[in-house]
């Protein structure tokens, strides 16, 4: 317990692996302002940070600073959670929050050398709580290496479990389905929204083994085909439902948060509007939504991630939220909630250049918060932008996304190679090894295992490279792999495929990498 001016409150410490997390627990009855907070982070010297300096939606590509002196004209907007701090003797800090939707999100500021502190820009002001006023938690990651960072799960420890009158079983409540999806935005801008086009797309998805299409934003603008006689697209909509069934796959639909007459975006800022649109979305077959552009973290918009979760539980419907900030460990509370952007994702690519340490920085930076929606794997040589196919397909192996959404074309990946690839990968995971050699910035290797098959996925920034593999993570036993590599440097859209290489767990091997190339082998036993 705690005593300033008056007042006793209690500041609750919890100590798990590879963190420690603290909050206030402040008593009291009434509305009650909260103006802001005091926390800070001292680090030792030597230090230096990854930081995001976008704090809107979180769409930055993190930059290194070395923390010997302020940077508050680097970071003028802050800098984003959660930050990752390499320490002088070798090991790693992490810091973000959790359990935030009832509060304001957290910016950092770099104020000082070696130092953050904390900001609300999204609520300037302050905002009003009623009642006892509970702090997210906020929580230090240490780790000696990047497999124990990767692996630390304290964001989703430190929040609520499900309410078991809305999630039965949890996450494996019945209408909550993870898997792979088919989008029509990335690779065909408007005309992938036109109506005459919408039961091809599900055609496709079925043929690559897609569980959904996702129907971007459009469809609800008369001009793309969707309208009946009475003015809306709701028959189409359920037209559409009941065929993709027929085909055994799902529909999830988009719309932005916010009203906008000139682009024909109904909104979804009231109660009433989004109780409308979450019960005629269920009532026709919807399975998910995206929702999109809310560019906020403070207290009313975070209010609004939780009543659409609420909603979508109410009416068994899943959640994308995009332009979105961090995830803060909302997936354990509200399970439906499949995926979130809140990351510069591939879709970057289609009008500027993702650089490839961007690719080998998410998995130690953005990622430690939770699941976010990158879009990956362009197999088109004008989106490649100084990376190989290699590389492109390893990002759906290294990014955690429950729901995963495809970004290019259907008949690109069905003509490809590796189709079979972008038919089975899992959407989920039952055990991640970040792999040696991996350093942010430069590489990142991950072991991720699936029941009992194993994938390896390598992204790499770093010059071109012969890459050495260990394979003593594996069970003792007889394994047969497929190796999806680079093929030789001047071919970025050719795979190096070799299939049916036996080996063992005391197996040693080496793949080659290009520069912003990258490898995806899949492990499996021996028959």
């Amino acid at each position: 317990m705690c005593q300033s001016d008056g007042l006793t409150w209690e500041l609750e410490v919890k100590c798990l692996n590879n963190a420690v997390a603290w909050r206030a627990i402040l008593p009291g009855i009434g509305n009650r302002t909260v103006l802001g907070e005091l926390s800070a982070w001292v680090f030792p010297k030597g230090s230096k940070a990854w930081c995001n300096p976008n704090t809107v939606q979180y769409e930055g590509i993190h930059e290194l600073w070395s923390m010997e002196a302020p940077a508050r004209h680097r970071f003028p907007g802050g800098i984003g959670m959660p930050t990752t701090i390499e320490l002088p003797w070798g090991g790693y800090a992490a810091i973000t929050e959790a359990d935030i939707m009832h509060y304001s999100g957290m910016t950092l500021e770099a104020s000082a050398p070696y130092t953050l502190t904390s900001s609300f820009r999204d609520d300037p002001r302050g905002w009003t709580i009623e009642g006892e006023i509970v702090t997210p938690w906020r929580i230090v990651m240490v780790a000696p290496d990047l497999n124990a960072l990767v692996n630390c799960d304290a964001v989703a420890v430190l929040c609520p479990p499900p309410d078991k009158t809305l999630f039965p079983n949890g996450p494996y409540t019945d209408f909550i389905k993870p898997g792979r999806c088919l989008w029509q935005w990335w690779a065909y801008n408007e005309p992938g929204t036109e109506w005459s086009r919408q039961k091809w797309f599900v055609d496709q998805a079925a043929a690559l083994n897609c569980q959904y299409y996702l129907v971007d934003e459009g469809w609800e603008n008369p001009r793309f085909g969707w309208f009946d006689e009475s003015g809306t697209p709701w028959k189409a909509l359920k037209e559409l439902c009941d065929y993709a069934a027929s085909k055994g796959v799902g529909i999830w639909v988009w719309r932005g948060w916010t009203t906008n007459q000139s682009k024909f975006w109904p909104g979804l800022e009231t109660q009433e509007k989004r109780e409308e649109f979450f019960r005629r979305c269920s009532e026709i077959g919807v399975k998910g939504l995206k929702i999109d552009f809310m560019d906020s973290e403070s207290h009313e918009r975070l209010t609004f991630y939780k009543d659409c979760l609420r909603l979508g539980a109410k009416y068994k419907l899943m959640i994308n939220f995009h332009g979105a900030n961090k995830p803060a460990g909302e997936a354990r509370t509200w399970p439906n909630e499949l995926t979130r952007e809140g990351v510069r994702g591939l879709e970057y690519n289609k009008w500027s250049t993702l650089p490839p340490h961007h690719y080998t920085t998410l998995p130690f930076t953005r990622y430690l918060a939770g699941h976010g929606d990158f879009t990956p794997t362009t197999l088109q040589p004008n989106f490649l932008k100084g990376t190989t196919v290699a590389l492109q397909l390893a990002t759906a192996v290294v990014y955690t996304s429950p729901f995963l959404c495809w970004a290019d074309k259907p008949e690109v990946y069905l003509n490809s190679p590796i189709v079979d690839v972008i038919r089975s990968i899992p959407t989920t995971w039952d055990e991640t090894i970040v792999l040696p050699g991996s350093r942010i910035g430069e590489c990142a290797a991950f072991a991720r295992r699936k029941n009992q098959t194993w994938w390896i996925g390598i992204i790499n920034a770093a010059p071109s490279r012969d890459f050495p593999i260990n394979f003593t993570f594996l069970p003792k036993g007889r394994y047969v792999a497929d190796f999806y590599g680079d093929a030789h440097e001047s071919q970025p859209t050719r795979f190096d495929i070799r299939k049916g290489i036996p080996l063992t767990e005391s197996t040693k091997t080496n793949v080659w990498l290009n520069a912003g190339g990258g490898c995806v082998i899949v492990i499996e036993p021996a028959k």
